[in-house]
């Protein structure tokens, strides 16, 4: 399935636990599903023990996270980060990632990532059967409650309405089947169709 429904974005997702460990971990299940207001879902796979992975437990706990926009230049760190680490250790610290704080929300974002969404959980709803009891995946709906962009990549027209942001300059990745990603370099623009009238 990983190799068909691709390319797939990848969520780089920060949380805290209620102690203040911080977590950074990327995800492939993902996707906007809402603009009024703007939503996301992300899912998250339970370990095949039964165990919750880190980001959800947090998640959970604290109700809030931040999705970092993975480009080109952080390609290499995200990969780094999802290595399976136990929970007393920050993949922020074992791989160098710089932090900085989010605007609204507690977990910090990713300092270089060209955009990020800062969220609050709506829904958390469990799916499939993984191990007794427990399941396969959580699916998490959130509420992006602030969107922070590198300003160079916001462009108004003469009548101050926004652009469509330059694929290149935010030089996207997307996660394909096995250990494959895809960058955006290759683009093809259609424009829309309008109804043919009988």
């Amino acid at each position: 399935m990983t190799d068909l429904v691709a390319p797939r974005p990848i969520a780089w997702v920060s949380s805290e636990d209620g102690q203040g460990r911080r977590n950074l971990a990327p995800f492939s299940y993902y996707q906007a599903v809402c603009s009024r207001p703007p939503m996301l879902v992300l899912a998250i796979a339970w370990h095949p023990d039964g165990r919750m992975k880190d980001s959800l437990a947090n998640i959970l706990e604290r109700r809030e996270f931040v999705v970092s926009h993975v480009g080109e230049a952080q390609l290499a760190a995200m990969n780094q980060t999802s290595a399976p680490f136990d929970p007393e250790v920050s993949e922020w610290d074992a791989v160098g990632v710089v932090a900085e704080p989010a605007n609204v929300v507690g977990p910090s974002r990713v300092a270089g990532s060209l955009a990020h969404l800062e969220c609050r959980l709506s829904h958390a709803i469990p799916l499939g059967v993984g191990a007794p009891g427990k399941p396969s995946t959580t699916l998490v709906v959130a509420e992006v409650v602030h969107f922070a962009v590198a300003a160079d990549l916001l462009v108004r027209d003469a009548r101050g309405r926004l652009l469509p942001i330059d694929p290149a300059r935010l030089a996207a990745v997307g996660r394909l089947g096995g250990i494959a990603y895809t960058r955006t370099t290759d683009r093809v623009s259609l424009a829309r169709p309008e109804a043919r009238k009988p």
